[in-house]
């Protein structure tokens, strides 16, 4: 019973669509703090992502109720589904007091999560403008990177890795609205794909992978950094860009290719990371 109530809770969460991104407050890892202390900041920084997460998503499937229709991408237009309300102020609560034991920098990350999620989807709902819906995906994920925090000071070059990070995010939405397109236009969401088109927006897209190229070649050895910016580039600001701008109109497609694009970022993550934080 209890592993049926779980499992529902994380249907109910979306949690398939988010776990990718639970990792980012281990970016904040202190190396130099007391391990116990680290540990334990690294800890409440997943939780926060948990809760975070799981709110920001579950407010989106409430206002997007009426615009979906696949019960895989919003499980509350299933016949029956539970009232989301407790929820939602159960995770809203969990952010916060979460947010209360961590240093400043990580409770003003929290909050900017929590005022993008409800700008984003509820009021004034700013995912329906075109570009600014897309970039204000950046605010919903990046901030992540900091509520694992030990203190108020961050590793070097944490920049880079919230441009990385950023670039990315944003690329994988442009992807995303392409995948959408169906459900938006017939909800009257005027996404960067439907107003600016197959073309343009892939251009957009291709400004972001460059964007993270640059930026990830700050974050390995010098010897190492021209073939990681060429190697991103080419990955991330030309073949993606282009398949989106050749497939981009057959939502079939843009839906797989956002899910190869989703894992070719976490493998990228990672590999950046271990090569940021250890110099491999």
């Amino acid at each position: 019973m209890r592993n049926f109530v779980v499992r529902d809770l994380l249907r109910l969460y979306r949690m398939r669509d988010w776990l990718h991104f639970l990792p980012l407050p281990l970016a904040a890892f202190d190396v130099k703090a007391p391990l116990a202390g680290a540990m334990l900041s690294a800890a409440r920084g997943l939780a926060s992502a948990f809760a975070l997460l799981a709110f920001g998503y579950l407010l989106n499937s409430i206002y997007d109720k009426q615009l979906d229709r696949d019960p895989r991408k919003n499980p509350l237009i299933v016949h029956g589904a539970a009232d989301p309300r407790y929820s939602l102020a159960a995770l809203l609560g969990a952010s916060l007091v979460l947010a209360a034991f961590a240093p400043w920098p990580a409770q003003l990350a929290t909050g900017l999560c929590l005022v993008f999620y409800i700008v984003y989807s509820a009021g004034p709902r700013l995912k329906s403008l075109p570009v600014v819906g897309s970039v204000l995906n950046v605010g919903l994920f990046t901030p992540l990177l900091f509520v694992g925090m030990y203190d108020t000071s961050l590793p070097s070059h944490f920049v880079n890795v919230c441009v990385v990070c950023a670039a990315l995010v944003l690329e994988t939405q442009l992807i995303h609205e392409a995948a959408d397109q169906a459900e938006d236009r017939a909800g009257g969401v005027r996404t960067t794909w439907l107003t600016l088109g197959p073309l343009w927006t892939a251009g957009l897209a291709a400004l972001s992978g460059l964007t993270a190229a640059v930026a990830a070649a700050g974050l390995v050895p010098a010897a190492r950094s021209r073939i990681v910016a060429v190697v991103v580039a080419a990955i991330f600001g030309l073949l993606f860009p282009a398949l989106l701008a050749w497939r981009g109109g057959e939502t079939a497609r843009a839906a797989r290719l956002r899910q190869v694009h989703r894992w070719c970022g976490v493998l990228l993550g990672a590999g950046l990371f271990s090569a940021w934080r250890w110099g491999t």
